[in-house]
Parts: structure tokens; C-alpha cells; sequence
């Protein structure tokens, strides 16, 4: 009887033997896998600006929201550049990083509906 534990697993296995990665798995993309922190910290950068802008731009309109919306894609861009340094694995990286991002492009966006709800349920003085 052979005991599994001393066979050979993962690079040692032979080439045949390796089980194959399936490239349409969300797990095994590329920029989960490998890659720098850039290729996720630059496009969260651009978001955060966008956001910023567009949150400037509503505080003629009004102030609380608008300002939490600044105050929030600020505080989700220091979270990623945080989330950029913590590890030094790229896959537990990435996917952090891609998680930071899917928080900051979310919260932005329910910040923006909730503006644009005040403002269309406030009557016109």
C-alpha cells in the first residue's frame, strides 16, 4: 500500500499529473494571481478622483452627503493603499485589493443614489 502522504504533489508531480487551472474560474485570473499593486491601486485612484469631483460638484446642492461621499472615497483609497502594503503574497494581495475596490465603487455609487434621492424628493422652494 502506498501512503499518499509521501507522493509527490504540486511542481514535484509530473507534467501530466498536475491538474489544469480553468482560465474562466474568477480565482484563477491573472490579476488575482500575479501582478502588482499598481495595476489595482492606479484604476481605484482614478474612481476616487472621479467621485471626488462629482461630490464637489453636489455640494452646491447639499452638505452632508456630499461630504460624506468625499470623506468616504478618501478614506477607501488609504484602505487600499493599506490593503497594498499588508501582505506580501500577490494573490492574498490582489484579491484584498480586489475587494477594496468593489467597496469603494459601491459605497460611491449608494452615495450618489442617495443624493440624487434627497434631491429629487425635496420639494423646490
Amino acid at each position: 500500500m502506498v501512503d499518499k502522504r509521501t507522493k509527490p504533489h504540486g511542481p514535484e508531480q509530473l507534467p501530466d499529473r498536475q491538474p489544469i487551472l480553468d482560465p474562466t474560474d474568477l480565482r484563477n485570473q491573472t490579476s488575482f494571481r500575479s501582478g502588482s499593486a499598481s495595476r489595482w491601486l492606479v484604476p481605484s485612484a482614478v474612481l476616487a478622483v472621479v467621485a471626488i469631483v462629482l461630490f464637489a460638484l453636489a455640494l452646491q446642492l447639499q452638505a452632508v452627503l456630499p461630504a460624506v461621499g468625499i470623506v468616504y472615497a478618501v478614506v477607501g483609497w488609504v484602505m487600499m493603499l493599506v490593503a497594498a502594503r499588508s501582505s506580501s503574497d500577490a494573490r492574498v494581495r490582489n484579491v484584498r485589493l480586489a475587494v477594496a475596490m468593489a467597496i469603494l465603487a459601491v459605497g460611491s455609487l449608494a452615495l450618489f443614489v442617495a443624493v440624487y434621492v434627497v434631491e429629487t424628493l425635496t420639494p423646490a422652494a
